[in-house]
């Protein structure tokens, strides 16, 4: 019988690879090209994007 992993322990992982993650990012990236791409790539998407309403 297979036990259900309790739901803070799932939290807990996440929030440690999103940690791990933006750490990778800041040691290995300090010219941010990783980052520039990354911005690059969602500026694309969404000034591509025509299903959004522009609201003032």
């Amino acid at each position: 019988m297979k036990k259900k992993m309790a739901w803070y322990w799932i939290v807990l992982i996440v929030l440690a690879a999103l940690y791990v993650l933006a750490f990778v990012a800041y040691m290995c990236n300090a010219d941010m090209k990783l980052v520039e791409s990354l911005y690059k790539y969602l500026m694309k998407y969404h000034n591509n994007r025509t299903d959004i309403k522009e609201r003032i």
